[in-house]
């Protein structure tokens, strides 16, 4: 695996071109300075996302901060004619920056190339597309619009079809030997609207042989660059198809406590490379690799998130003051918990009781120690929605608003995932959407557990694990949830993720979960999602639910598997929103679509090495309940 690539550096070292060379020594004689030599250079990217019926955002990251150019148009012969854009990279984001493609036209195909001081980058991930001639640019579909396959009789509401993937944990050693990503791009590249990789899109890689009270934001960004360093085909596949993230757990580090107000750091957990205090930290790195692309949040939900190092705390007085800070733009809406960081004698989770003043916040608890000069950040909510046709997604954040998890408070409304603010945004959207499919993205089970089995080596009894991810060891949050669900009488779907190991459930006849991973990680054991049936009745912590598909393995075989160090299980998801189909073609030659009497949603798993499908269900509102 290559290395990660360096912090953007100060002093620039590499030579020119020849012609470059002699030319910048003619200019410099004019008394031009000796930085006109070099220029920025692309390091990693492109990435499209943030899609729409007319504009695409593009990422990238270059070696120093620039100016960049992004030229597109509908033929791959671009020319100086061609449409442009311009971005910037900046070194407060890692030498990361994106660009908004607007105007475009819907259901189009567009080319495009990044140019930087007038020269077009060769893109590292195509270096070798481009010696063979093939795929010379990348290139992206916007999506459709109402107006696109409309017609007065045959489709007069302009209903078009959609196809969505998603993955969850990809590993990048599973994903450097397999051909996930080159049979999504090569078979799949055309088809797709959207992929979404839903959570564990990385695994700490450096952060991993860290210990957390050395864990920054650089550290967090370093792996996001060896993941794209090391993986061309997934690079290829990003920089073609617009992208969706949300983070889980390795993303950010921690697994739970991020909002459990009254936690404290302890020694050990400032020696783990996982510690809820790294949340903000990460998700700043987050910020600027992933979460670019998704579409805007909420209104009044969010904020940036507030950093702060020179934090006055006085033991038992529960007011922070910090002189440098303008804590004006936090509210209740906008705010999640506050996190002392690891290496502050006050270290813990506190709640934002009431903004006193812009330098003055009244904390719970109070601190327990006379501190000045302590690090800190306040949290905001990360979850959002987005409306692709008659297709509704809501993306949750799983990992920044919950408890610590207890076994003996699985009924407790003190035990969450997702936090008040969260459910409550969730409710009143899916009650008010007149979409006909509804997506809950989650990057954690809802009806599967995922305890700590095959850590341990063995069967672990549910009471006796003190890991659970998933909403079944939260059923204040998860029940009043999923009644509110099956109440709709309307199809819900929810895509889940974290446990390796793949699950199709009916929950009731109108709420389906889909657990379709790993897309590219070691496979966990049948004991890791609580010994759920390879096909039947399953008691899901109070709840019965039908497993109609699973994916995974005894336990007691786990050694065997290991060795063989086979990637058996490694699978992806394609949504399929069926809702019109061509009947003929009108005399300009252009298609007819005619609308479906009544749409229909089919999922499908494929294997991520042959691209055959493993499972397919099809799902339809006749069915509904």
């Amino acid at each position: 695996m290559p290395a990660a690539a360096a912090p953007l550096p100060r002093i620039r070292h590499r030579l020119p071109s020849l012609a470059l060379f002699l030319a910048a020594l003619t200019t410099c004689a004019l008394g031009a300075p000796l930085a006109t030599l070099t220029a920025a250079e692309l390091t990693h990217g492109p990435i499209v996302g943030r899609p729409g019926a007319d504009s695409m955002r593009i990422w990238i990251r270059t070696d120093e901060p620039t100016d960049f150019v992004v030229r597109y148009d509908r033929s791959p012969e671009l020319t100086a004619d061609s449409p442009t854009a311009t971005g910037r990279t900046t070194a407060d984001r890692d030498g990361t920056g994106w660009v908004d493609l607007t105007g475009l036209k819907p259901a189009k195909t567009y080319f495009y190339a990044i140019e930087i001081d007038g020269r077009r980058q060769v893109l590292p991930a195509f270096a070798d597309a481009e010696k063979k001639g093939n795929d010379r640019l990348p290139r992206f579909r916007t999506w459709p619009s109402a107006d696109t396959f409309a017609h007065p009789e045959l489709n007069p509401e302009g209903r078009f079809n959609t196809v969505i993937g998603v993955g969850v944990c990809n590993h990048i050693g599973g994903a450097a030997k397999s051909a996930v990503y080159r049979n999504l791009r090569e078979r799949h590249r055309d088809e797709l609207d959207l992929f979404i990789m839903n959570g564990d899109y990385l695994y700490e890689l450096g952060r991993k042989r860290m210990p957390a009270r050395e864990i920054d934001t650089d550290a967090a960004r370093a792996d996001y660059r060896a993941y794209l360093d090391g993986l061309p085909d997934m690079a290829r596949f990003f920089a073609g198809t617009p992208m969706l993230f949300q983070f889980d757990d390795h993303e950010i580090g921690p697994e739970q406590a991020t909002a459990e107000v009254g936690f404290r750091v302890t020694e050990k957990l400032r020696n783990a490379y996982t510690n809820p205090l790294l949340r903000d930290l990460t998700l700043r790195a987050w910020e600027d690799y992933c979460g670019w692309a998704r579409p805007p949040r909420p209104e009044g939900s969010h904020r940036p998130i507030v950093f702060g190092k020179n934090a006055t705390l006085r033991a038992g007085d529960p007011v922070l003051v910090d002189g440098d800070a303008d804590f004006s733009a936090l509210t209740p809406e906008n705010t999640s918990t506050l996190h002392v960081h690891m290496a502050s004698e006050n270290g813990g989770v506190y709640a934002v009781e009431e903004v006193l003043d812009p330098h003055r916040l009244r904390l719970r608890p109070a601190p327990e120690h006379d501190e000045t000069g302590a690090s800190y950040s306040i949290g905001t909510h990360h979850y959002y929605d987005l409306r692709l046709g008659n297709t509704h997604l809501f993306v949750l954040d799983t990992r920044s608003e919950r408890s610590l998890y207890d076994y003996q408070k699985v009924k407790s409304p003190d035990q969450r995932v997702l936090g008040p603010a969260q459910v409550r945004w969730l409710l009143d959207g899916v009650q008010k959407s007149d979409a006909d499919f509804l997506v809950i993205v989650s990057p954690v089970p809802w009806t599967v557990w995922h305890n700590a089995s095959h850590v341990k080596g063995r069967a672990l009894a549910n009471a006796e694990s003190d890991k659970e991810d998933g909403l079944i060891g939260a059923l204040a949050e998860r029940e009043p949830l999923l009644d509110a669900f099956d109440a709709l009488k309307k199809p819900v779907v929810i895509l889940s993720g974290d446990l390796h190991s793949g699950y199709g459930v009916e929950i009731t006849g109108n709420v389906w979960e889909f657990l379709i991973s790993p897309i590219a990680s070691s496979l966990h054991p049948f004991e890791s999602g609580g010994s759920p049936p390879l096909g039947g009745w399953f008691d899901s912590n109070g709840r019965r639910v039908k497993i109609k598909w699973a994916s995974a393995y005894p336990l007691a075989y786990a050694e065997e598997f290991r060795a063989q160090g086979r990637r058996h299980g490694y699978v992806y998801g394609l949504l399929k929103v069926n809702n019109v189909l061509p009947v003929g073609v009108d005399s300009d030659g252009h298609t007819l679509w005619q609308a479906r009497d009544t749409p229909s949603l089919q999922v499908e798993v494929r294997d991520a090495e042959s691209d055959e499908v493993v499972y397919a269900e099809t799902i339809s509102p006749l069915d509904a309940e």
